[in-house]
C-alpha cells in the first residue's frame, strides 16, 4: 500500500513524533491530515541511504507543530524520548495525543485522545494549497561542463594534498636522488634487570603517555561535587588523585545531583559498567563515552532534559527512581 507523502517544503508543517510499534494506529491519522491538505512531515520522507538522526534533527528543526503520539510504546524508546526533549528545546507548539492513555512527565500540554479534537487542535496555517506540498523540491539539477569542472578540480586538489603528505612521508625517497640509503637497525638489549614496584611502572606508563596529571589531586569546581562524588563511591580520602579512583573496582555506581563536571571523573575507573544518575544539573552525556566498559546507564525522570544522541557505546535506560 503506498504511503501517504512526507512535506518536504519551507511552509510551516506538522512533525509527528510516533514509536514504530503504534504504527497500526498513527498512520491513519496522518492519513487523516493529509487529506485534509495539512502539511505533515514523518519518517515515510527519510530516503535511503540518507542519515537518521540528521534527517529527524532537520525536520524537527524546521517544523511548527510538534504532534507527539505518546503510548508505552514511545515512552520506552530513546529515539521518542530525544525527540521530545529537542522538541521542548527548540520550543515548538507541541499537540500530546495519548494512544492509551499514558502522558509524557515533560510535556505541559493537555493531551487529547481522539482524532475530532486532533482535527480541531492543529492551526490553519498548516493547511497547504490544494496538495499541502511542493511537488518539484527533489528534481534532479541538469548535469552541466560547471559539474565536471567542479569534480575535477576536488579530485586535482585532493591528489595534490595526498602527494604532497605521502612526500613529506618519505614514500619517494627511494626514487629521490641523493637519498638512496640503507638504515642499521640495532637491537639494543638491557645489561640487567632492574625490579621496580607496580606504582612506579603504572606512573612511568602515564608519564610516557602524556598522562602524568593523574597523580595529581582531583579538582572539583565546588565541595557539592566532591560529597557527591565521594558518597557515590564511598571514598573516605581528603587528598584523592585521579590515580586513586583508578583503582576502585565498582561495577555499578548511582549518583545524585551531580555535575557534567562529575561526569568526566567516570572513565577514570576502570571496571564500571552500570551508571545510575539522578540529577537536574546534568545536560550532556557526552564524557561518558570515554568510560571504557560502561554498558548501561539509567535515567531517572528528574534528569530530563539532557541531551540524548545516537552514537553512544552504551545503552540508556529511563527509570523511575534511583532507589
Amino acid at each position: 500500500m503506498e504511503r501517504t507523502p512526507a512535506y518536504e517544503g519551507k511552509n510551516n508543517y506538522i512533525f509527528v513524533s510516533y514509536a514504530h510499534k503504534d504504527s497500526e494506529l498513527v498512520l491513519p491519522m496522518i492519513d487523516k491530515l493529509y487529506e485534509e491538505k495539512y502539511r505533515v512531515w514523518y519518517d515515510e520522507g527519510i530516503r535511503p541511504g540518507s542519515e537518521w538522526p540528521h534527517n529527524i534533527e532537520v525536520h524537527l528543526k524546521g517544523c511548527s507543530t510538534a504532534l507527539i503520539y505518546i503510548s508505552k510504546n514511545s515512552l520506552a524508546s530513546i529515539n521518542c524520548e530525544n525527540e521530545v526533549v529537542n522538541a521542548l528545546n527548540y520550543k515548538k507548539r507541541i499537540i500530546q495525543y495519548s494512544l492509551d492513555g499514558s502522558i509524557h512527565p515533560l510535556i505541559k500540554e493537555k493531551a487529547i485522545d481522539n482524532v475530532d479534537e486532533l482535527m480541531n487542535t492543529v492551526t490553519s496555517d498548516l493547511i497547504g494549497d490544494g496538495t499541502g506540498y511542493d511537488r518539484n523540491l527533489h528534481n534532479k539539477k541538469r548535469f552541466s561542463i560547471w559539474n565536471v569542472l567542479l569534480i575535477l578540480s576536488i579530485v586535482l586538489f585532493v591528489g595534490l594534498i595526498g602527494g604532497i603528505y605521502l612526500l613529506n612521508e618519505g614514500y619517494f625517497d627511494e626514487y629521490l636522488p641523493g637519498r638512496n640509503y640503507t638504515e642499521e637497525v640495532i637491537d639494543v638489549k638491557p645489561t640487567e634487570n632492574i625490579e621496580v614496584n607496580n606504582d612506579i611502572i603504572a606512573q612511568a606508563i602515564l608519564e610516557q603517555l602524556g598522562q602524568e596529571d593523574l597523580f595529581k589531586e582531583v579538582e572539583f569546581i565546588d565541595d557539592s561535587d566532591r560529597q557527591v562524588m565521594y558518597d557515590a563511591l564511598n571514598i573516605d580520602n581528603d587528598n584523592l588523585t585521579y590515580y586513586d579512583l583508578t583503582k576502585i573496582k565498582n561495577e555499578e555506581v548511582s549518583i545524585k545531583d551531580c555535575s557534567d563536571e562529575c561526569l568526566k571523573l567516570f572513565k577514570y575507573l576502570p571496571e564500571l559498567k552500570i551508571l545510575v544518575i539522578d540529577s537536574e544539573k546534568v545536560f550532556k552525556l557526552d564524557e561518558l563515552n570515554n568510560c571504557a566498559k560502561l554498558e548501561t546507564l539509567k535515567l531517572t525522570k528528574k534528569t530530563f532534559p539532557v541531551e540524548i544522541k545516537e552514537n553512544y557505546r552504551f545503552k540508556i535506560q529511563y527509570i523511575k527512581s534511583s532507589s
